[in-house]
């Protein structure tokens, strides 16, 4: 051999090792993509498809009938299906099928042809391609993939029994495990069928991966509470306490469960819920103690049990929402404090407790203090309508209309009533100020 031909086959040699450590460090980015998806970390798992495609378009620019050009087109059209670019996925996999030398690059290339046709809709061509994908996969983590999608398009096309085949099948594999559960879930309520609802949630709090995926397990359990009401969701979250999940995902699908049993009616019991998971520790206890707190502060009827939502709250001041609160209802209580001198700070403390704390009994007496201490004020109307406004009791209501009555003429009440209201941007322009003023000491 020549020296320019032994410099050629090097040359050669080297380009050929170059493509394949690309497409290495390529299928490398793609498991790590699949890692951040399955955890929930969608913006991460985006950027390592992003670059699988940029390494992947370059690879096969560079050698369009290299020996690894097939592997590549494959692994970009995946990149490209989950990013959701489903025309260019497409391309890809059909050039993929119409050129691969391997019968395994063909039929993962079928795979996830059909995948891309059942997202965008053409259900009869998906499943076409994935049945005849699944007759040769040799790879069981593959077929599990294809046992996934195809059981989809079977629950879809009303084809239930062999779709619930399908799911378990795929099921069986560490990879397509978490989603199958999710999706036995789903189609569980979506038919009204508990049993496989249920199926499904065992499967999920018994994973120990599927924790990362709390925010779609409560949302299933929302629909549940939408099809079959609090109650029967959660019973179907009732082994949330024993969940085989990290500490805060279990706390938040806990949480969740206590607004349930809320929704259901039993306070007690929701009370008590929450508060066992304000007693743990992490993001879930913030949460937990935030709910109570706001809870505690819808029903707080004096200013005894707002100043005990402070110590519900004081572990979580670090929060921005938890300081947020904590730092309004430390507010309002000393605009109660200051209305003992000045009234109109109770004015203040009930539009505070009104709109930044939802505590609407606390917000109903700061306005009828305000009003029953300066009753001759111009601003005493808007305080008896902003009391009727929080009132939920019809005796009280009606005892509130008849002192309205008593200040038919009143700009307030006259605009309430629809009627021109002479001097009413006056009077709103003089409380804000009063009011600035209040808030600023």
């Amino acid at each position: 051999m020549t020296a320019r031909a032994a410099a050629l086959a090097g040359a050669l040699l080297l380009s050929g090792c170059v493509y394949y450590n690309a497409l290495y460090n390529a299928q490398s980015l793609f498991k790590e993509g699949e890692g951040h998806r399955h955890q929930g970390r969608d913006s991460l798992a985006a950027a390592r498809y992003a670059e699988v495609v940029r390494k992947t378009a370059d690879g096969f620019r560079r050698d369009p009938e290299g020996a690894w050009a097939d592997d590549a087109l494959l692994l970009m059209g995946r990149a490209y299906l989950r990013l959701g670019e489903l025309r260019e996925g497409r391309a890809a996999l059909e050039a993929t099928i119409r050129r691969a030398g391997e019968e395994p690059v063909r039929l993962q290339a079928l795979l996830h042809l059909g995948v891309a046709h059942v997202i965008s809709g053409d259900r009869e061509r998906g499943l076409a391609l994935l049945n005849e994908a699944l007759q040769g996969l040799p790879s069981v983590g593959q077929r599990a993939e294809g046992h996934l999608w195809r059981g989809r398009v079977l629950l879809e096309t009303g084809q239930h029994d062999v779709g619930w085949w399908d799911l378990d099948q795929a099921a069986s594999q560490a990879g397509t495990r978490t989603d199958a559960a999710l999706t036995r879930v789903a189609w569980g309520v979506r038919l009204g069928n508990p049993e496989r609802a249920r199926e499904g949630m065992n499967r999920l709090l018994s994973s120990r991966e599927a924790g990362a995926r709390v925010d779609t397990v409560v949302a299933l359990a929302r629909a549940a509470a939408h099809r079959w009401g609090p109650l029967a969701a959660e019973d179907l979250l009732s082994g949330a306490d024993s969940a085989r999940w990290e500490r805060t995902p279990r706390g938040i699908l806990l949480l969740a469960r206590a607004g349930l049993v809320l929704e259901a009616g039993d306070t007690a019991r929701a009370a008590a819920e929450m508060r066992r998971v304000a007693g743990g520790l992490g993001p879930a206890a913030d949460a937990a103690r935030l709910e109570l707190a706001r809870w505690q502060l819808a029903r707080a009827r004096d200013l005894v049990e707002a100043r005990g939502v402070l110590a519900i709250l004081l572990p979580a001041v670090g929060t921005p929402e938890g300081g947020a609160l904590a730092g309004a209802l430390q507010r309002m209580l000393e605009l109660a404090e200051q209305g003992l001198d000045e009234p109109l700070a109770w004015f203040a403390a009930g539009e505070l407790g009104r709109d930044q704390l939802a505590a609407g009994y606390l917000a109903q007496g700061f306005f009828l203090a305000y009003a029953d201490a300066l009753p001759d004020d111009p601003w005493t109307a808007k305080a008896l309508l902003a009391a009727l406004a929080s009132s939920d009791n019809p005796e009280d209501s009606a005892w509130l209309l008849r002192r309205l009555e008593q200040r038919a003429e009143s700009p307030y009440v006259l605009a309430a009533r629809g009627e021109p209201a002479l001097g009413l941007e006056a009077l709103e322009e003089e409380l804000a100020r009063r009011l600035q003023e209040i808030m600023s000491r």
